[in-house]
């Protein structure tokens, strides 16, 4: 069983609302690959919320691990693309997502080989504090991948680095891999840096992501490489939900102990077809049959 835990929002996009949050785009792919996933976020009790409830329901996710919160909104981004496709986003702050509690989950985690966790829930106090003290109960041996993924509000020592004391797994993107190395004071760049954070924080293996030109996974064996497949610029649709696609594809791969370089392979593949395509999901599941 794969636990995934994080945001679930909607994105307001220039073509209109979409449900979104990398948690949750990321739980998608996972089910719609046949894992047996279980998603836990927090929605308000107002009408954004009930919607989000019934997508969650729709896509095959269990609705009864989606909290819901009586004080604070649904949450919700603004999306702005640029001429290249590429997204800045306007996350609203006090949401229902920044409340999530994770009392009720003990039978879960027994069952649990991965958890799934980011940095967008931990830009409170709260959240930061509820999620560590949740990583920190888990059982012995269930791997823990943290998805950087920073956005406004989390590249911060207190959010960056006490996750990485919590970190089986990394997945990052070339700027991530920067700013991590700037909060750890490290004076180290690429695989160096890379290798760095590996030994000083006991980290397994680490995903870097280069966009265009490719991605990397470490391990304490090896450096395994994957050229990207070079889209022609007409071809791209956005590149919004490419990241989660990418860390879905090694969740599901650590889960099940597919080999790094067919897991490199297969992520690359899943996050370049959801760039051709408009939102962060397929509308079909043809994609994920062509994966390893």
């Amino acid at each position: 069983m794969i636990i995934v835990i994080g945001e679930i929002l909607f994105d307001e996009l220039p073509q209109g609302r979409k449900p979104g949050g990398a948690p949750f785009n990321l739980a998608q792919h996972l089910a719609r690959m046949g894992c047996d996933v279980r998603f836990i976020s927090r929605v308000g009790t107002d009408e954004a919320g009930d919607e989000l409830l019934k997508e969650v329901e729709r896509v095959g996710l269990d609705p009864s691990f989606i909290q819901r919160d009586a004080e604070q909104p649904t949450g919700r981004v603004a999306v702005e693309l640029d001429e290249q496709g590429i997204p800045t986003y306007d996350i609203k702050p006090d949401v229902a997502f920044d409340y999530i509690q994770y009392d009720g989950f003990e039978e879960a985690c027994l069952k649990a080989d991965l958890v799934y966790f980011g940095s967008l829930i931990q830009r409170t106090e709260h959240g930061r504090s509820a999620l560590h003290q949740f990583l920190t109960d888990l059982p012995y041996g269930i791997i823990q991948f943290y998805d950087m993924n920073l956005r406004d509000g989390c590249e911060r020592p207190e959010v960056v680095l006490a996750s990485l004391e919590h970190t089986d797994v990394l997945k990052l993107n070339e700027e991530e891999l920067e700013s991590a190395g700037k909060l750890a004071g490290f004076d180290e760049t690429g695989d160096a840096l890379a290798e760095k954070l590996m030994e000083t924080y006991s980290i397994r293996k680490i995903a870097l992501t280069y966009g265009k030109d490719g991605s990397v996974l470490y391990d304490s064996r090896a450096k395994y490489e994957q050229e990207d497949a070079a889209l022609p610029s007409d071809q791209i649709e956005d590149t919004v939900g490419a990241g989660d696609a990418f860390a879905s594809v090694l969740v599901r791969g650590l889960a099940q102990g597919r080999a790094p370089d067919t897991m490199l392979r297969d992520a690359a593949k899943l996050a370049e077809y959801i760039c051709t395509i408009s939102g962060a999901v397929p509308q079909d599941d043809r994609i994920y049959a062509s994966l390893g």
